[in-house]
């Protein structure tokens, strides 16, 4: 499978995605056996587009850097899930991911920690959002940060032990 890349994003399969991570999510789904129609790629309920919606059982979102925006994943799924609520989609949970996939496998583990069938609809948890997330890196990162230095009152501590005479 081709992937095309040009000023605005990546084509695939003749579906223009706006960044990597997108046509990971693509390639996740279409390993599912789900053709591109059955996706729903940019799903429009009134002036709002969805990334996915597929087999129309299951909203998926994936903002991999919602920093920019100025708000955290958590305002934004919530933000979202107004919009669906508002537009008769209650019932159908929303999916919200912000981890960086390297390939499809990595979106199969993650669907799979946290239950995500998208051809039964269901999800883990919440039925009405379920928010994927990898904490594995964030705990990688800030336990590597820890060994480079204390935290703030351990080595106070340590210096008033070893000072007792």
């Amino acid at each position: 499978m081709k992937i095309l890349r040009d000023d605005t994003g990546y084509v695939i399969w003749g579906e223009r995605f706006v960044s990597y991570q997108e046509v990971q999510c693509f390639r996740y789904l279409q390993w599912l056996g789900l053709t591109p129609k059955e996706m729903n790629h940019e799903y429009q309920i009134g002036r709002y587009n969805f990334d996915f919606f597929p087999l129309g059982k299951v909203f998926w979102e994936h903002h991999p850097i919602s920093i920019r925006s100025g708000e955290d994943l958590y305002q934004y799924g919530k933000r979202r899930r107004r919009v669906l609520n508002a537009s008769g989609y209650s019932k159908i949970p929303l999916v919200v991911s912000d981890s960086m996939f390297r390939d499809q496998w990595e979106v199969c583990d993650l669907m799979n920690d946290y239950e995500v069938d998208f051809k039964r609809g269901s999800v883990k948890g919440d039925p009405t959002i379920c928010f994927v997330r990898d904490y594995t890196r964030e705990y990688d990162f800030n336990y590597k940060e820890g060994w480079r230095s204390p935290a703030s009152h351990d080595h106070l501590l340590l210096d008033q032990l070893l000072s007792i005479d």
